[in-house]
């Protein structure tokens, strides 16, 4: 795919949509209380929020384009490079592993949307529109689009929009799904598994299910820059794959995140090296909920949550008054366990009127807080990222 992406011009997107991962990333970890579990899709939320950005103008779009790190794609040119990676991203599916990714707009009876507005957004992002009775079935209408959602991800997101989220104010809810679901190249055995201390900090610690295999070769190595050690577990295929990053200090995961850069990440691949290693690794589950109405602002993006400055103008034709976006809802579901990986996401952006080799034997034992990302390994796309902290949440 890296060489068909070059072609297509999409190397562009991947390094936006990277760039805006560690960003989002970096909001999330420094709002949310420390010593807790992230996991998230960037990748899904920044679909929901591109689809949002076709239908906007003026301000409103600039914000997005720029707070989605799209700053020098100009035009279509986005949207272009995005049906690229989408399509590209999707024909990975098949016996290896499973990876889905759907777009669709849930819109309100009646209302009267742009019509280039629907044809652009099936032809770059997939999506399809569907019609809603939001106002005289308000509940319905919730549960047809939480349905959706957890069709496309495989049950594993539920109840995307919480009780009271839709109702008569509403007037578009657009949402993206992605589930991916991925078996190790190398499994680990089931019997190898025991019991094994996870130090959560440096005065407490919990018993994990932790996954051993010894003397395997893997991509490994240290970096001096970020002061860990990095591990590259591949899925059957190859195509993806689970990069994690352990700090040499119990402790030393904050540090590591605020280090973490674009240009870091592009060059992890360069620090590691194929060597035999012991390795052990703890089976875990997270699942995660955002309300991003409070951080996306944070990144610059603010005329859409404002009644007197949303532009929708590429999506409706008559733009109600008071018109904007009142919530951005991400969910993410992730486990990790010796057959492989599940990981699931959902977005939904809803408007409304508001109202280096280290020797033979290299040891990568994640007993301590670790950030983990799966990503396309040729083009280097963040599908997921997250940081296993508290196996007791």
């Amino acid at each position: 795919m890296a060489e068909q992406a070059k072609q297509q011009g999409t190397f562009s997107m991947n390094d936006a949509m990277s760039d805006f991962s560690l960003q989002l990333y970096r909001k999330l970890s420094n709002t949310s209380t420390e010593g807790s579990n992230l996991f998230l899709s960037p990748y899904s939320v920044s679909s929901a929020l591109m689809l949002t950005m076709l239908g906007c103008a003026g301000s409103s779009e600039e914000q997005l384009r720029n707070g989605l790190c799209l700053k020098s794609s100009p035009g279509d040119s986005a949207h272009e490079e995005y049906q690229g990676l989408r399509k590209a991203l999707n024909e990975m599916s098949g016996d290896n592993c499973k990876l889905a990714i759907a777009n669709r707009i849930f819109a309100k009876t009646g209302l009267d949307v742009v019509e280039d507005y629907k044809k652009r957004a099936k032809e770059w992002y997939g999506s399809e529109m569907e019609l809603l009775d939001f106002v005289g079935d308000s509940e319905g209408s919730r549960q047809r689009i939480n349905g959706w959602v957890e069709e496309q991800t495989n049950n594993k997101i539920k109840d995307l929009i919480p009780s009271g989220g839709i109702n008569a104010l509403s007037i578009i809810v657009l949402t993206n799904a992605i589930y991916f679901k991925g078996n190790w190249e190398k499994k680990f055995e089931k019997e190898a598994t025991q019991k094994t201390p996870f130090k959560i900090s440096k005065s407490e610690s919990v018993d994990v299910d932790m996954m051993y295999m010894n003397e395997e070769k893997w991509q490994c190595g240290e970096s001096e820059s970020l002061n860990c050690k990095m591990l590259e577990l591949p899925y059957k295929g190859r195509q993806l794959s689970l990069i994690i990053l352990l700090p040499n200090k119990i402790d030393g995961l904050k540090e590591l995140e605020s280090k973490l850069s674009l240009s870091m990440l592009k060059t992890l691949r360069n620090e590691m090296f194929r060597q035999e290693a012991d390795v052990a690794l703890p089976k875990f589950k997270l699942e995660s909920t955002f309300e991003l109405a409070q951080v996306l602002p944070e990144m610059g993006i603010t005329d859409i949550f404002s009644a007197q400055k949303a532009n929708f103008s590429g999506m409706l034709k008559s733009q109600p008054p008071n018109t904007a976006v009142s919530n951005v809802i991400h969910k993410a579901f992730v486990e990790v366990n010796e057959e492989g990986t599940e990981a699931a996401a959902a977005t939904a952006v809803m408007v409304r009127l508001m109202c280096m080799p280290m020797g033979p034997k290299f040891e990568f034992i994640a007993d301590h807080p670790f950030l983990f990302i799966i990503q396309e390994t040729g083009s280097g796309t963040v599908l997921f990222i997250g940081r296993h902290v508290n196996p007791k949440q």
